[in-house]
């Protein structure tokens, strides 16, 4: 018999509305477009020190291991104490590079080091420790401290060597020392000068990301009495010690925003980030060190009045049991967060110590994820090398690909 459509449709309704509920499938809800986005928009960073290279090869394999574990932000470190792991003609080549301090570098490690990340994706940064003049780990270190070859730049401790930080008892900056390095003062315009001179050096003639400023501070409260600071300050530090601590700030915060100036007119879209310490105020009553009090790094300022895009805070510890106990990694993320994101709307890039072990890193991680963090920087290649990280990032935390963060600003 044949069936009208009508009738048909009439039919196949009524089956429809007598038939049995059938369960729903299990497949989770789908996310918003937005948090899709989201999910894939994190800054994985990498932390490379200049002892962690030594030819174009090991830069290679560095690149090749970052991409592997589906990172995208290396910072790169060039400059370890007024000298030039690059070819400059501002600061003298470093030893590590040429062999001895001033010599003439037959290979560049910028250079090889931005093909090397770019051809794998991934932004190059190149790290600049920014205030500290030589190494004061030992006497044979501080001996190394020699004029440069023939037509080679001579370093800037040797032609300057009163813009050392100075003590309140009228003692330069000694070497060795315990505090690592001997340290410039940032009272003195020519320091701030030369940092920002260097960096846009590298912003013009390298197709690098960004700078990224480590050792932004002073090495202590007991420095820098110099004569170029005591000037500016115009009154006795003794009897004005408040108003001496913010001056000194003032001075670190001037030689930040020197560089982002400098950058800006070679490159305005070039990122400016710092490692700035990982305890900026203890309000917990830790008995720690902090940035803010002995290091004079105010660093909220920075991203407030935006001359700097990033920060990342060197947040070496781990997760506390007890909610804010002694260094807990938790709750040190809180408060980077408030003063980064939340009231300035700046990135921050919270600083992991690869050498916890897997599972607090990626605790750590997922943490920072879920507080809304813009991403993580893992210090660094050598301690994830040595524990063999690599691919427990690729199959767990960083199993996804990710992109860097728009800087909305830019």
């Amino acid at each position: 018999m044949r069936i009208s459509r009508p009738l048909l449709l009439i039919s196949l309704a009524l089956l429809a509305a007598c038939a049995p509920d059938r369960p729903e499938p299990l497949v989770p809800d789908a996310p918003p477009a937005e948090a899709a986005i989201a999910a894939v928009s994190e800054a994985r960073a990498l932390w490379v020190t200049r002892f962690e290279y030594d030819s174009p090869t090991k830069i290679a394999t560095i690149m090749a291991r970052a991409k592997s574990a589906n990172f995208n932000v290396v910072y790169f470190q060039v400059r370890g104490a007024a000298d030039a792991m690059y070819r400059s003609s501002i600061e003298p080549c470093a030893v590590a590079l040429c062999g001895r301090l001033g010599g003439t570098p037959t290979w560049d490690p910028l250079a090889v080091a931005v093909t090397e990340a770019h051809a794998r994706g991934l932004q190059l940064h190149a790290w600049v420790n920014a205030l500290t003049a030589w190494g004061s780990g030992s006497s044979a270190t501080c001996a190394a401290l020699t004029e440069s070859d023939p037509g080679n730049p001579r370093h800037l401790l040797l032609d300057r060597p009163t813009w050392k930080v100075k003590s309140a008892a009228g003692a330069f900056h000694p070497c060795p020392n315990s505090e690592e390095y001997v340290y410039f003062s940032p009272g003195n315009k020519g320091v701030r000068t030369r940092l920002a001179r260097v960096s846009a050096d590298i912003v013009r003639r390298y197709a690098v990301d960004g700078i990224h400023l480590d050792r932004i501070r002073y090495p202590g409260t007991a420095w820098s009495y110099d004569s170029a600071s005591l000037r500016l300050f115009g009154k006795d530090p003794a009897a004005y010690p408040s108003d001496w601590n913010n001056f000194r700030r003032t001075l670190v915060d001037s030689t930040v925003k020197a560089v982002r100036d400098s950058i800006d007119r070679v490159r305005p879209a070039a990122v400016l980030s710092a490692a700035v310490w990982g305890i900026y105020v203890d309000r917990w009553g830790w008995n720690s060190s902090q940035g803010y009090h002995d290091y004079f790094q105010h660093t909220y300022p920075w991203v407030r009045d935006g001359y700097m895009d990033v920060q990342v805070p060197m947040t070496y510890y781990t997760i506390n049991a007890a909610p804010c106990g002694y260094a807990d990694w938790a709750c040190l993320l809180d408060d980077h967060l408030q003063r980064t994101q939340t009231w300035t709307g700046k990135h921050l890039y919270i600083g992991i110590d690869g050498g916890k072990g897997a599972a607090e890193i990626n605790r750590q991680i997922a943490l920072a994820r879920q507080k809304g963090a813009k991403g993580v920087s893992l210090y660094s290649f050598s301690k994830l090398e040595s524990a063999g990280l690599w691919s427990t990032l690729a199959s767990g935390a960083f199993a996804t690909p990710a992109t860097v963060p728009v800087m909305t600003w830019k």
